[in-house]
């Protein structure tokens, strides 16, 4: 069957809305994409040219937004986010590389760490191409946390420290300091609030917590 082997090779079909934009910025509007696992991706355009795209060489590739992605969401909700989950994973494996994943595994990994299935969650935001979405960065980073992935996770803190944002190196010490205070390290835990407190005010609310925290544990 057609379907079937489309579905084995990570095909997601359009027959309305399919479009490339490739590297010179142009949009070239089709009436069927695919896509393979590898990235490569084929126009059929409306007149019946067939286009072909590696990865690479172009910089949006997007089909029509799959019905089971409509699904999931209503699922969601619904407040019956587990059973959205199948959905999530077509909508994912079929639209590879043509936008629609991207939507999937964002709902994919907030689903499962709102349920506090950390290890998946670590899974899907480290998939997602775009890696600068400030809640995602930190939800990473808790899940990681929270899924015992304590050496990847201090190693990613130490990273965000030196070379992230003001508010992702404040978010950093004070995941750093729960971190080494859960590890018996409580000086340590204190001098990374009390960094965060003293010298980085303009992050108001995290300046607060680390405040918090470091009166909290003071020997």
């Amino acid at each position: 069957m057609r379907w079937q082997i489309s579905l084995v090779l990570l095909f997601c079909m359009s027959v309305r809305a399919a479009y490339v934009v490739n590297n010179a910025g142009r949009k070239i509007q089709g009436s069927e994409i695919t896509a393979t696992s590898e990235g490569g991706v084929t126009l059929k355009t409306k007149g019946g040219q067939v286009m072909t795209f590696q990865r690479g060489q172009y910089r949006t590739a997007v089909a029509d937004r799959p019905r089971s992605l409509d699904l999931a969401e209503n699922l969601i909700r619904e407040g019956r986010g587990g059973e959205a989950v199948p959905y999530l994973k077509l909508a994912k494996k079929r639209c590879r590389f043509l936008r629609w994943d991207q939507r999937a595994m964002q709902l994919l990994a907030d689903h499962y760490f709102e349920t506090g299935q950390y290890a998946l969650a670590v899974a899907e935001f480290q998939a997602l191409d775009d890696q600068s979405v400030p809640e995602n960065r930190l939800r990473l980073r808790e899940a990681m946390l929270k899924s015992g992935d304590l050496e990847t996770a201090a190693a990613v803190l130490n990273e965000d420290i030196r070379t992230g944002s003001r508010e992702a190196a404040a978010q950093a010490y004070l995941m750093r300091g729960k971190l080494k205070r859960d590890r018996g390290d409580i000086e340590g835990a204190r001098r990374d609030w009390m960094k965060v407190a003293l010298f980085f005010k303009t992050e108001q609310e995290a300046a607060e917590e680390a405040m918090a925290l470091w009166m909290e544990n003071e020997e």
